[in-house]
């Protein structure tokens, strides 16, 4: 499929931002029992629409499912923000700002990609990737000064990326790296590179902005498909997204560029 601005995109993101709203009445009385029950019913949600947009990409089947996993986390983001701040107009704002990222011409503009990485700080949706990536940081940090114990603690480096890049923290080397096989771990706003492989930066923002646009349980099945499910683990549709930042191609799965 030839480059493309305009797909079907939109409309997935609008419908299954509509879908949202069956969770949240069902979860202001439930059990933990009915919480784990709704967990699990998101993520099958989540993983459905993964399954489809991966397996029919470059069609505009696998567009509208692309969309329908971008409006399902502003859903989610708005809604939780309003369970929590009680604040209508924040919930409005978010929703008009994440849902842009499913039309390619605002999802390729440089300035919405400072936006959203900014942003990511403070969606709830993002949490369960920036909390372990914060914990992860800070234990890097911790035994940086022991770096004469152990080579795996030699020249630990630290960046913090403010503008014209997106908003991210990275460390280069440390205790805890990449897992054998790579070389950059995205864990939201906290991004972790083997040293040598400073040219992963743009690809582990790509994984940023994806993770903003369609939060932790896309991150999380993305890891799961590019480790697990993949012979190649850059077929993975998460990879193809977040390289997209990196190196655009003629496709509409050049997402970020």
């Amino acid at each position: 499929m030839k480059r493309k601005n305009i797909t079907l995109s939109p409309l997935g993101a609008i419908l299954s931002l509509a879908s949202t709203s069956i969770y949240y009445p069902g979860s202001q009385q439930l059990t933990l029992w009915g919480y784990i029950l709704l967990t699990l019913f998101a993520i099958l949600h989540m993983g459905l629409l993964y399954f489809v947009a991966s397996k029919l990409s470059k069609t505009q089947i696998g567009e509208f499912a692309r969309g329908s996993m971008i409006g399902l986390n502003t859903g989610w983001n708005a809604l939780l923000l309003f369970y929590f701040t009680g604040s209508l107009a924040l919930s409005i704002l978010i929703v008009l700002i994440l849902l842009s990222s499913s039309l390619l011409r605002i999802s390729r503009n440089q300035h919405y990609h400072r936006l959203i990485s900014w942003l990511n700080w403070i969606l709830p949706m993002s949490i369960l990737v920036n909390i372990p990536g914060m914990l992860i940081f800070l234990i890097n940090i911790f035994f940086a000064p022991f770096g004469y114990l152990h080579p795996l603690l030699h020249g630990i480096r630290l960046r913090f990326h403010w503008a014209p890049h997106c908003s991210s923290i990275t460390i280069y080397g440390g205790l805890i790296r990449p897992m054998k096989g790579f070389a950059g771990l995205n864990m939201g706003n906290f991004i972790f590179i083997n040293p040598g492989w400073q040219h992963l930066l743009r690809h582990e923002m790509g994984h940023l902005l994806s993770l903003a646009a369609m939060g932790s349980i896309f991150h999380y099945i993305g890891g799961i498909d590019e480790n697990y499910l993949q012979k190649h683990y850059w077929k993975a549709l998460a990879e193809y997204f977040a390289e997209s930042y990196n190196s655009s191609e003629d496709s509409v799965l050049s997402m970020w560029s």
